[in-house]
This record gives C-alpha cells, sequence and structure tokens, in this order.
C-alpha cells in the first residue's frame, strides 16, 4: 500500500472517529450522560454499532473523546496544546506563556457546549461516580501538573522563587477558573462572560508580582 492511500485511509479514519464523537456530544448535552445509550450514539452519528465499536469500545471511551474535542478542537489527542513544554529564561518569556495559557484555557472551559457538559457531569457524578473520575483523569489532573512543570522549569532558571509549586499552580488555575463557574456555569440567563485580555493579563500580573 502506498503512502498516499495510507494517508486517504487515515483521513477517511479520522472524519469517521470525528462523525461518531460529533454525535455523541448532541446527545450528552440533550439526554445527559445515563440517558445515552450507544445504539443512539450510533443512529445519530449515521454509523452501524459495529463501527462505533471500532473506534470507541464503550460509552467511556466517548464522553473523553467529547470533553478532549470540546478541550482542543483543532488537535483534541493533544491535551495540553499550550506549549508549556518551554523552560522560560526570564520573567517577560514566562509572562508571555502564562498570558497565552491563561487565555487559552478561559476560551476552552467557557465555551457553552463546555459548560454544558459539565453541568451534565455534575448533575449525574453522584449517580455515575465514574463520569466523575473520567472528567478528573481528562481535564484537572492533566492541566494542573503541566503548569506545575512548567514553574518548576521556571524556578530552575531562577525566574520564579516559589516554595510550594502545587499550590501556586493551583493559585494559578484557580483564578481562572472563578469566571468559569460564576461567569459561566452558574449564568442561566444569557451566554457566558469570559473575562476580557486586559483582565486576564492583569492577573498573570498579580500571580508574577507573587511568586517573582
Amino acid at each position: 500500500m502506498t503512502s498516499v492511500h495510507i494517508e486517504r485511509r487515515e483521513a477517511r479514519a479520522e472524519a469517521k472517529r470525528s462523525q461518531i464523537v460529533a454525535g455523541a456530544q448532541r446527545l450528552f448535552l440533550a439526554q445527559g450522560y445515563a440517558a445515552t445509550s450507544t445504539d443512539a450514539i450510533a443512529a445519530a452519528a449515521g454509523v452501524s454499532k459495529q463501527t462505533l465499536y471500532v473506534y470507541f469500545p464503550s460509552k467511556e471511551d466517548l464522553v473523553v473523546a467529547v470533553l478532549r474535542r470540546l478541550i482542543n478542537p483543532a488537535a483534541p489527542d493533544e491535551l495540553i496544546p499550550f506549549g508549556l513544554d518551554q523552560a522560560p529564561a526570564d520573567r517577560a518569556a514566562l509572562r508571555r506563556v502564562l498570558v497565552e495559557l491563561a487565555g487559552r484555557m478561559i476560551a476552552s472551559v467557557m465555551q457553552p457546549d463546555y459548560l454544558a457538559l459539565l453541568r451534565v457531569i455534575i448533575a449525574e457524578a453522584p449517580r455515575q461516580p465514574r463520569l466523575a473520575e473520567l472528567f478528573r483523569a481528562t481535564v484537572p489532573e492533566r492541566g494542573l501538573p503541566a503548569v506545575t512543570s512548567l514553574l518548576a522549569r521556571a524556578a530552575e532558571n531562577g525566574v520564579v522563587v516559589i516554595a510550594d509549586l502545587d499550590a501556586a499552580a493551583r493559585l494559578f488555575i484557580g483564578a481562572l477558573l472563578t469566571y468559569a463557574l460564576l461567569d459561566g456555569l452558574f449564568v442561566v440567563d444569557g451566554p457566558p462572560r469570559p473575562p476580557s485580555s486586559e483582565r486576564i493579563e492583569a492577573i498573570v500580573d498579580l500571580f508574577l508580582r507573587a511568586v517573582t
């Protein structure tokens, strides 16, 4: 098989995968997680149940794929797409990374569909504890270590002085999540109200004052 044929086959597979994830997302938001069957997802995606299972062996795999798609639509399999593998050499470099990171985080978590799915997870988690575990493993338990690692590399370069890296990462992320909660999740009379770019920069600058 030539490279052209392989590329075409991979492109078709990716298109099919996206088609299934889009169908699952629509149903999870409309009906909730527990009430959505794999039969219904296959029908919504326009594929056979056998085809669905080729790409997603379980409904759990599907909800993880939906979360990843919402977090980073351009590259769903890249969970931390924020350039957090950098080692900032000075305060200005660290600020640039944090401003970019904060902007992308806000853009992700304040999408209406992301907030709607989060409401589903919160509502169903007491009866579906595995759903809460999947969310934790897909979002916070991936993002928090990445930010901690970024700050650790900045500390190694002498850019920041932080006694507790985990606490510092939570301080940074927590400041952003207040917007997702108060101006997103709990807004029921209109669209989410994300902070302006100026407000995001102010949060980053306040954080940097605390650690530099």
